[in-house]
């Protein structure tokens, strides 16, 4: 299977929409944003199209990136292709907003506590952090209930890849723990009729 391909495809459908709402509904208009873990860039073709966001993104992937360069065409989103790890290759304090959609509940802590250390550095002081992750939580009854279509075929595939993950990151509340450690202030809220859910930090 072309993963890539096959996700891109994945959010053109209309529940891959619903899931992001919560996000787009957070950010202003004309702001300047940076999308981590960005793949074939759905959120940002949104944000550029709708709410004339300055949106940059990136992601480790190459596969993933050319997939948003076909989605965006001639666009003035920015796409950058980087090293897991690495530092981000921007000065201090650019960005209104981070977003880290579908991302950390993948990672171990290493991985988490660096993304986190360099979104910070890279947002503004009065700019947030929204991550927004899969629950795991209720069932394939209430998921046939709320979504069944045969457009939307694909969230069940989507729930069943990540369901194990993501129960385990939402038992964590590991974004909580880490604001708290750090002074930060924290606010979380379960959407997507529950099989989701946001974080969002701020300084």
């Amino acid at each position: 299977m072309n993963f890539p391909k096959f996700f891109s495809n994945l959010q053109e459908k209309s529940w891959y929409r619903e899931f992001l709402e919560p996000v787009i509904d957070e950010i202003e208009p004309g702001s300047e944003l940076l999308d981590i873990g960005t793949g074939p860039a759905k959120m940002l073709e949104i944000l550029y199209k709708e709410k004339n966001v300055i949106c940059t993104g990136v992601d480790s992937n190459k596969e993933m990136l050319e997939e948003a360069r076909k989605k965006l065409g001639r666009t003035n989103i920015n796409l950058l292709h980087i090293k897991a790890g690495k530092p981000l290759p921007f000065r201090e304090n650019v960005f209104d907003y981070v977003t880290i959609c579908n991302v950390l509940f993948h990672l171990d802590d290493a991985g988490i506590n660096q993304i986190l250390s360099e979104s910070f550095r890279v947002m503004k002081p009065e700019g947030k952090v929204i991550v927004l992750t899969p629950t795991g939580n209720n069932n394939l009854f209430r998921l046939t209930r709320k979504y069944f279509s045969f457009q939307n075929m694909s969230i069940y595939l989507w729930y069943n890849a990540t369901r194990k993950q993501a129960r385990r990151w939402n038992k964590r509340n590991y974004l909580k723990e880490y604001a708290l450690q750090n002074n930060l202030k924290y606010n979380t809220e379960v959407v997507l009729s529950g099989f989701a859910r946001t974080e969002i930090i701020m300084k």
